[in-house]
């Protein structure tokens, strides 16, 4: 340090390197901020177009069997028992066979099903009583009730004692599950169908406007059949 060359060397060498390291910081920080920017510009638009995409919904399979018509009800609840591996054979319609809509099998037993698109009504002792009848006029042991309200404490003792299962809404969603309703197109088409059929003939339902009376100018649900069937329906 005493010898003025050798002072003069060290000065220099400390200046590099005192510029160098200046310069990897600077070159550090500049990297860094480019690399958070990159990635910003890279994610986002991306994030924002998958954040405001609105995801598919599934089914509300409880607020389509209230939607659907008491003909495409009976359906379902057909085409539901047909996925779960049972033989089913129609009954009811609009021409209802003592109170037995479907006849249902497997494994050598036969059940009788009766189908009641009652949205707001409890199911009493008198219609499990008339069923019980039908079910003893038809020869058949075992009965299903479905309906989408519930059932009355008297109807649910009586049900009981005669071996009849009562179903609602709740229980036939859920057997609309066990056999993925909600990809199945067959249950579907039946559960997003809008028609109405007459319950009298089961010609289609026709929207038409009163023209006269007390309603004139109100739109009702007509048979399609009119004038051999005069069935009418309020919307």
């Amino acid at each position: 340090m005493f010898i003025p060359a050798v002072r003069q060397m060290l000065l220099g060498l400390g200046f590099i390197v005192l510029v160098c390291l200046l310069i990897v910081i600077i070159v550090f920080f500049v990297i860094r901020i480019f690399k958070d920017n990159s990635q910003t510009s890279q994610t986002t638009p991306f994030t924002n177009y998958y954040s405001s995409s609105p995801s598919p919904q599934p089914i509300n399979l409880i607020e389509n069997l209230r939607t659907i018509d008491w003909f495409q009800f009976e359906k379902v609840v057909e085409l539901t028992y047909e996925k779960l591996g049972y033989s089913v054979t129609r009954r009811g319609g609009a021409n209802p066979d003592g109170g037995i809509d479907l006849i249902i099998e497997k494994d050598g037993q036969q059940k009788a099903v009766q189908c009641k698109q009652w949205k707001t009504w409890n199911v009493g002792v008198k219609a499990v009583r008339e069923f019980l009848g039908a079910l003893t006029d038809a020869g058949i042991d075992r009965g299903v009730f479905v309906t989408l309200g519930g059932y009355s404490g008297d109807a649910k003792l009586l049900a009981e004692k005669h071996g009849i299962e009562m179903l609602n809404e709740t229980e036939l969603a859920r057997m609309l599950e066990s056999v993925d309703a909600e990809n199945d197109s067959e249950v579907l088409s039946l559960l997003e169908d809008t028609t109405k059929y007459c319950p009298k003939c089961e010609r289609e339902m026709v929207l038409r406007t009163a023209s006269k009376g007390l309603n004139a100018g109100n739109q009702f649900w007509g048979c399609s059949g009119y004038p051999r069937c005069r069935f009418t329906m309020q919307v």
